[in-house]
């Protein structure tokens, strides 16, 4: 699993990295993100499926506003359980703290496992959205 993320991760920068350099009018940066990895707890308590229901639209509700506030890039399940964010946060601790308030993972449902992930800026889409809702209005 750790190899395919890997290879998954690589192949995306560099296709990232490629796309970078094709446009000439942005200089080629670097940006860290902060890659979780949502895993499955296989000691997670056995709930009533209305309790895991109910925390699974606590979950997803918690997805997207951190989607609104422009912390989270990237999310979405791996077939078979578990899954990742990818978040746009200054710090690690930031990261952890956030990773933390998530209603899945406080209920014990996912474990995770954080770390730094550099790739280059203007990979995601969601980045040309969010630079243009941050331009000061005239």
């Amino acid at each position: 699993m750790r190899k395919l993320i890997l290879a998954f991760t690589t192949l995306f920068a560099i296709v990232s990295f490629s796309k970078a350099q094709d446009k000439q009018e942005e200089p080629f940066e670097i940006i860290k993100y902060y890659f979780v990895e949502l895993i499955t707890n296989p000691d997670r308590p056995e709930l009533p499926k209305v309790q895991v229901d109910s925390i699974q639209a606590a979950h997803m509700a918690n997805m997207g506003s951190m989607a609104e506030k422009g912390q989270l890039m990237l999310a979405g399940p791996f077939e078979g359980g578990g899954g990742i964010f990818v978040l746009n946060v200054p710090t690690m601790e930031a990261a952890e703290k956030l990773a933390a308030q998530d209603p899945a993972v406080s209920a014990g449902r996912l474990l995770t496992k954080i770390r730094a992930w550099y790739t280059t800026k203007g990979s995601f889409g969601i980045e040309a959205k969010l630079n243009k809702e941050n331009q000061p209005k005239n």
